[in-house]
């Protein structure tokens, strides 16, 4: 009897692809046919291809609300057509806006993971039609019998000791010497519709300015930096970034993934907006991991102030890798439970 499952996963960004990539090796290992669905956004298929992995683009990222609408119909049309030529068992997404409608429409189960609770809209039009959400134990919102909380975070999958060890090599692209102390400052572009009317940094040469005190400033841009910045910009491999990130004395920045991601690394983070999360709440209020600094009027200042303690203290490297090592205790293993759990719905959906 042939054991092999027919996996689908949607990657519509990024951090998708971080999110899945350890368990899409399991699967392919395991002789499962694995069907990768792809979005043109950011970095997500340049990184889809350093890793060698084939993929089917179905949409380009659009801009503004009816932007997103027409993909929206672009790629879950082009979702269902996929999933019926490769007789998919099972459908798998972070968000999974794009995979909902399709698969219930194609009659097999679709498995969103997600952690913003902020994503008001997509959340709106995607749970009710998912057949299983799996979130952080952290996730603010009780989403009733289709929820199913797992005791992580979704940077675990990629950043777990299990999967990933820094390799300070990666430094030398940066300029940067092993024991150097540089601050990662990470700037978002705000396209995304969960962050209309959003903002975390509001002056980029005050941050610079103040963070220099320190040591080296290192910024990635999701937006172009201007010419007089260009000086900070990471130059390394997009696939590399998390072996930089891991040897940062501090992350500042206004993306709550990479705080997390900082944090998972054993890293302290700075997270600047006007937006929150559960999940860096839970980093800071159960761990001390990240420190937010959110709300209608995010406040620069005060997390410039708490960037010159964290990093004037030379206690703080000891302090922070007891925290990590705490909190590693008590995460599980996210790829294995993301791994099974899907094998389990597609074993399900054929009688296996």
């Amino acid at each position: 009897m042939d054991d092999s499952l027919r996996i689908a996963v949607d990657i519509t960004h990024p951090a998708h692809f971080h999110f899945f990539k350890n368990a899409i090796a399991l699967w392919q290992a395991r002789g499962h046919d694995v069907l990768i669905l792809s979005r043109d956004k950011d970095l997500t298929l340049d990184l889809l291809d350093e890793a060698g992995l084939q993929h089917h683009c179905l949409s380009r990222v659009r801009k503004g609300m009816l932007g997103l609408a027409i993909e929206l119909v672009q790629h879950s049309s082009g979702v269902w057509r996929a999933l019926g030529r490769h007789r998919s068992q099972v459908v798998a997404a972070i968000g999974g806006t794009f995979i909902a409608h399709a698969a219930k429409l194609r009659g097999i189960p679709s498995l969103v993971f997600y952690d913003t609770e902020h994503a008001k809209l997509s959340n709106r039009i995607t749970y009710p039609f998912a057949t299983r959400i799996f979130t952080p134990r952290s996730y603010r919102d009780d989403l009733g019998a289709k929820q199913e909380r797992y005791n992580g975070f979704q940077e675990l999958p990629y950043l777990h000791p299990n999967y990933f060890t820094p390799d300070p090599a990666k430094l030398a692209v940066e300029n940067i010497q092993p024991g150097e102390p540089f601050t990662f400052v990470r700037l978002v572009a705000w396209h995304s519709h969960h962050d209309v009317s959003d903002y975390g940094v509001r002056n980029i040469y005050h941050v610079v300015e103040k963070l220099s005190q320190h040591g080296r400033v290192l910024i990635s841009s999701e937006a172009p930096l201007p010419d007089d910045l260009k000086q900070y910009e990471r130059r390394g491999a997009v696939g590399d970034v998390h072996h930089v990130l891991a040897f940062a004395r501090l992350f500042f920045g206004e993306s709550a993934t990479m705080a997390s991601e900082a944090a998972q690394l054993g890293v302290p983070g700075i997270f600047l907006s006007t937006s929150s999360r559960g999940y860096t709440d839970e980093l800071e209020r159960e761990y001390g991991m990240v420190f937010n600094f959110n709300g209608k009027n995010a406040r620069e200042e005060e997390a410039l102030e708490c960037a010159d303690v964290l990093l004037s203290d030379p206690n703080s490297p000891q302090i922070f890798r007891e925290r990590h090592r705490k909190m590693m205790a008590e995460q599980i293993d996210v790829t294995a439970y993301i791994a099974e759990t899907v094998e389990r719905y597609a074993r399900q959906s054929t009688g296996h």
